[in-house]
């Protein structure tokens, strides 16, 4: 049975796992995403609305999926999935044991109005990966994950002087997004222009952004996502100004007086950025598939005017009067 997580289900999170998988989003990466937190978040009610943790039992505890509403937007993220070796005999695998997690994580969002869940799977854990093709999901592009250390930038190095992004320039920013991304990317991803809002209201983690260009055309766009853990950055760089990537991220990191680590995601349409991040001194740890399940669709359907539509069928209450020949009508 598959259920949302109760305060009697904390004793069995001290038992080992069989195998435990960590979906990576920037979130998880920026803050200090702990199984066992999440868990009291989901047990909160309305101050916790944000987090789902649904275990399921099968003669004890078999498996714990977590997610993640994001804010001010009909989306999820699946975060963490584990599954419980049983006791006395193996009755079902790990892979049924989150194909049914993830199965009633879809439904519960879909009945909280949640349009679209996201998965970013390494690409080593092709189990997982062909749970979410089983499940409808949609593989729509790849992403490398960059770490540097410390954001230390060396004395005398070039760097390219950015401003600071104002509530003004989401529009400019999401047209500049439009340039960059493929189309079938901006089809799963389905961002708002008010997406690139910076959001500062949120407790665990505080958004930061850098732009070049007038409030009407942008050519460059660097948003940092910074909590207790690390710093994430999205890169949106015109392919003309690219050369310059790595003087672009020097300024930035120059403005990160938090000694953290910092990763950068890469979509593998920006492959043209990563000579500049090992430029910079970041490496590489990691790849992911990027997955998402549409559970609501935009449909546009024509409507008539309100005075061009019937709302009762026209009666006649007697015969048509005669007209004149002449095409007169004389009134009394």
């Amino acid at each position: 049975m598959v259920r949302p997580a109760m305060a009697a289900d904390i004793w069995a999170l001290r038992r080992k796992p069989q195998r435990r998988v960590f979906l990576y989003t920037p979130f998880m990466l920026a803050t200090s995403y702990r199984v066992y937190t999440h868990f009291l978040r989901s047990l909160m009610g309305p101050l916790g609305q944000h987090f789902m943790t649904l275990v399921l039992r099968d003669g004890g505890l078999r498996g714990i999926v977590q997610a993640r509403r994001r804010p001010h937007t009909p989306e999820a993220d699946l975060l963490y999935l584990t599954a419980y070796k049983k006791q006395r005999q193996q009755m079902i695998g790990e892979g049924d044991i989150w194909f049914r997690l993830i199965e009633d994580v879809l439904r519960r969002a879909g009945e909280g109005r949640i349009e679209r869940v996201f998965a970013a799977v390494g690409t080593r854990f092709e189990d997982v990966a062909e749970i979410l093709h089983q499940l409808a999901f949609q593989a729509y592009g790849q992403q490398r994950l960059w770490m540097l250390a410390e954001p230390a930038v060396e004395t005398g190095t070039t760097l390219r002087a950015l401003r600071r992004q104002q509530s003004r320039d989401a529009h400019a920013v999401h047209q500049l997004y439009s340039s960059l991304t493929p189309r079938h990317v901006q089809q799963a991803e389905l961002r708002r222009p008010a997406s690139w809002q910076l959001d500062r209201r949120q407790l665990h983690y505080r958004e930061r952004g850098w732009v070049l260009g007038d409030d009407q055309t942008l050519t460059v766009c660097i948003q940092v996502q910074t909590g207790v853990r690390a710093h994430v950055v999205r890169l949106l760089i015109a392919p003309h100004l690219r050369d310059e990537a790595s003087a672009l991220l020097r300024y930035v990191l120059s403005q990160l007086p938090e000694s953290r680590p910092v990763f950068v995601l890469v979509h593998s349409y920006q492959s043209e950025l990563e000579a500049a991040l090992e430029d910079t001194g970041f490496s590489l740890r990691g790849e992911q598939t990027l997955f998402v399940k549409h559970l609501a669709l935009r449909v546009k359907q024509p409507s008539l005017l309100p005075s061009f539509r019937r709302t009762e069928p026209l009666e006649l209450t007697g015969p048509l009067p005669n007209l004149p020949s002449t095409g007169r009508i004389t009134l009394r």
